[in-house]
């Protein structure tokens, strides 16, 4: 009540810890308290149907092309167009890269499975290595020292798995963590042989 405009901002997936923002709450929140709610996607797309005052993404994940948009009331989009200088003073995205996008879109669109495949697959693996069920396609696994999570990193890069070591300061001192990205596209004995190794060489 102290200030005339508040914005609750959060992101829907963290990219760290693969957790999920609740939105329906957060926009109860922000209601209540005259709030606007604003979403970054970045690491999904819309997961959770709640109303949101904006939303803004990235298009270089999950739609393998380039660039961003954000979602939001015609006023809002009007009023960025015309005081944003990030947009202003940049070059319009190429018609291939707009075309490519799309496309990607309507495939997602097409086969909603996709996302639930990859979530699966995230939850095979927390299944077998006894971790919280994941709650989206990103899962950690805290090794907590730096050089023994890098260590890991390139040990499994050697026997054919990529999982990226996150290190302070993209995380807490005492937190580094090996961060794995599921897809529709991995398959089950993959996971399971990974799992295998993670308990034999790191765990």
């Amino acid at each position: 009540s102290k200030y005339k405009n508040c914005l609750i901002i959060t992101d829907e997936v963290f990219s760290m810890d693969g957790d999920v923002a609740p939105l329906a709450k957060l926009s109860k929140i922000a209601k209540l308290h005259d709030a606007w709610l604003m979403a970054d996607g970045a690491h999904s797309i819309v997961r959770e149907h709640a109303p949101v005052d904006i939303y803004v993404g990235t298009l270089s994940k999950a739609f393998g092309s380039y660039g961003g948009y954000v979602c939001a009331s015609r006023k809002v989009i009007d009023y960025i167009t015309t005081t944003a200088r990030s947009l202003m003073f940049t070059t319009g995205l190429p018609p291939s890269v707009i075309a490519s996008s799309i496309v990607a879109l309507d495939e997602m669109m097409k086969h909603p499975e996709y996302a639930q495949t990859a979530l699966n697959n995230a939850r095979i693996f927390t299944k077998a290595l006894g971790l919280p069920e994941a709650q989206s396609p990103i899962v950690p696994l805290i090794i907590g020292d730096e050089k023994k999570a890098l260590a890991a990193a390139a040990m499994l890069e050697k026997k054919g798995y990529l999982a990226v070591a996150i290190r302070p300061p993209t995380v807490p001192e005492g937190t580094s963590r090996l961060r794995f990205a599921f897809s529709a596209e991995h398959k089950k004995k993959d996971i399971l042989r990974m799992v295998e190794i993670i308990k034999e060489k790191i765990l």
